[in-house]
């Protein structure tokens, strides 16, 4: 067995350089960051801004039920969903990415395309769900209602024992 030689290269970290080595981040600097990032979170209606997905979630599911080829359009609407979980986390609608989150895992459960047609009732279902809480702004905390569209979801898509 031949011995192999190798050499740790170690760059040196430009950035450390130019900061000057901070280790610990101001309190105080960090509250009025965080506080400056709530006050722009807080002017997003996220509800208006992803009308333009919410549609294009319409399209793909409407393609499928006229049989159009399935694996397109499902990759399609992964994608949209785990924008839309992201959305939702960042810009107050756990709901939101609870929905999106079930969704994708859905999809994520069998090869793209080789669903039944008649899966794409648990597919419109998620989309008529996020539709409704868009439309209704279920932003933060939606306790109860959250809790029992999410679980329905869940059921109806077969991911809870």
């Amino acid at each position: 067995m031949a011995k192999q030689s190798f050499e740790v290269l170690d760059p040196p970290n430009k950035l450390k350089e130019l900061v000057g080595g901070v280790t610990r981040i101001d309190d105080d600097l960090l509250a009025k960051a965080e506080e400056a990032a709530q006050k722009v979170i807080d002017t997003i209606d996220l509800s208006e801004t992803t009308k333009p997905q919410i549609i294009e979630l319409q399209t793909a599911v409407d393609a499928i039920s006229c049989g159009a080829e399935q694996a397109d359009h499902e990759k399609r609407i992964f994608a949209i969903m785990h924008d839309l979980r992201g959305e939702g986390a960042n810009f107050g609608y756990p709901l939101v990415a609870r929905i999106a989150a079930s969704m994708n895992h859905y999809l994520d459960s069998a090869e793209p395309g080789s669903r039944a047609r008649s899966d794409i009732d648990v597919i419109r279902a998620h989309v008529d769900a996020l539709r409704g809480v868009l439309a209704n702004k279920l932003k933060g905390e939606t306790g109860e209602i959250g809790a029992k569209i999410v679980s329905g979801l869940e059921a109806i898509s077969g991911l809870r024992g």
